[in-house]
């Protein structure tokens, strides 16, 4: 029999009057804080960094994400949305604490918690009677039962007077606030209880399917999807190099292939970045105070993706040695550093390996990205012309759109040495060596003397 306790945070929860906590607001917890407030809920924010959160009082986003400025101006203008600078406030005031820390990894690729353990340390010395905490942070598997629970029954009495529950995030930097609303959600419990909670409350905030399952089962399973799009990356990559020995493309062989019903041939290009696949194997692989987990095809998976950008860098230095120079006299022009297509994002880009290793073999890198300001070292420009105009090489890393109408007439005579390395293959390869430009990309025909 359900508690009076458990029936009245049941009771607020169906007429969102309950109040909700967000800890740490990054590119999972902003997202997910809005979109509760503009789903009815009140919605109180948290983080680190108390610049971010003076930004987001006065309407500032700090990251590019489609939808979320007018999204975060509409919850300040409703009072739905605001932010404090303790996080024993937050928990203080709020029914539902969500915590959307994260989750990186060390520089042995071993997962480091320590950002969870502090919060999860807070948590441990409050008063949570009444409260349902959850978690969205990526976790290795038994985080949840050998680290979260034993922190949350120090003071508590779990599925009595406190519940909890694991719902691990399946946003998609650049589609965030659309996808958050209509990607089924994982409810992973520990007690029946909780479960509940949980999955009354995210049906309030998104129309797709809410599925409940065995916590490890939910931990395994985000680790899993992520494992499941590297691999089949790095399966494009792969047959992208065996593609240049044959000396076919690669691009029209995909298409082929995915004319298949049963087949999803990926995209093959210059790595993998961003928040999740580079990171989620090795939590997989690394069980909450285990040993690490031996997998030939994960670790081959992810060698492969990582190796990509040293792919890039020799095809630059084909490029130039076709025309006679060498990486250490050239001038190298840089579209795109962000991880990924109209995001802001570089996490784990493969960019920051190519201008690395480009500066380190003595090129003279100019870099344009409208979404960032980083550039890994190189010379950052204004313009996307800026990186094209007196350079030896123009390099395609990321594929904005803002890249997606360049003319190629336009870049060939801007261009010091006509050598175009497209790793996103935005642009026709037949057209621009048609107007003798030294066209490479991975998976295409070499050049031929």
């Amino acid at each position: 029999m359900m508690s009076e306790k458990y029936r009245y945070l049941l009771e607020l929860i169906e007429s969102k009057r309950a109040k909700l906590g967000i800890i740490g607001l990054g590119q999972v917890g902003l997202p997910t804080a809005l979109s509760f407030a503009d789903a009815g809920f009140s919605v109180t924010g948290n983080d680190v960094n108390k610049n971010l959160l003076d930004g987001l009082a006065k309407g500032a986003i700090p990251f590019e994400e489609e939808g979320l400025a007018d999204l975060l101006h509409k919850c300040l203008q409703n009072n739905k949305f605001h932010t404090v600078e303790r996080t024993e406030e937050l928990i203080r005031e709020c029914d539902v604490i969500i915590v959307c820390v994260p989750t990186p990894l060390t520089e042995h690729v071993r997962p480091d918690m320590s950002y969870l353990e502090d919060i999860m340390q807070i948590l441990a010395n409050s008063f949570l009677e009444g409260k349902l905490v959850i978690i969205e942070s990526s976790i290795p598997p038994g985080t949840f039962e050998d680290m979260i629970l034993p922190h949350l029954q120090k003071k508590n009495m779990l599925g009595d007077n406190v519940w909890a529950a694991f719902v691990p995030e399946r946003l998609a930097p650049g589609s965030a606030t659309r996808e958050i609303r209509t990607t089924p959600r994982v409810i992973g419990f520990h007690d029946i209880a909780s479960g509940h909670l949980a999955q009354s409350l995210y049906k309030k905030m998104i129309s797709g399917q809410v599925i409940t399952t065995d916590v490890r089962i939910a931990e395994i399973s985000k680790l899993v999807e992520n494992t499941y799009r590297d691999v089949n990356v790095a399966l494009a990559n792969e047959v992208s190099l065996i593609c240049e020995i044959y000396g076919i493309d690669f691009k029209e062989l995909q298409t082929v292939c995915n004319s298949h019903p049963r087949v999803n041939l990926h995209s093959a290009g210059p790595g993998v970045g961003g928040p999740c696949l580079p990171k989620d194997p090795y939590l997989l692989l690394n069980p909450h105070g285990g040993n690490t987990i031996e997998s030939k095809i994960i670790q081959h998976a992810r060698n492969v993706n990582d190796s990509m950008p040293r792919r890039v860098v020799d095809l630059i230095a084909s490029g130039l040695s076709f025309h006679g120079k060498s990486l250490s006299d050239s001038k190298i022009g840089i579209w795109g550093v962000a991880y990924k297509a109209n995001v802001s994002d570089t996490r784990f880009s493969p960019a920051k390996m190519v201008i690395s290793e480009l500066i380190r073999q003595g090129s003279h890198v100019i870099v344009f990205d409208p979404y960032t300001q980083e550039s890994f070292g190189g010379t950052k420009v204004s313009d996307m012309w800026g990186a094209v105009e007196g350079s030896d090489a123009l390099v395609i890393i990321t594929d904005h759109n803002t890249f997606r109408n360049a003319d190629l007439d336009s870049i060939k005579s801007k261009l010091s040495t006509p050598v175009v390395v497209d790793t996103r293959r935005m642009f026709d390869g037949n057209l621009a060596r048609s107007i003798s430009l030294t066209y490479l990309a991975i998976g295409y025909p070499g050049l031929r003397k």
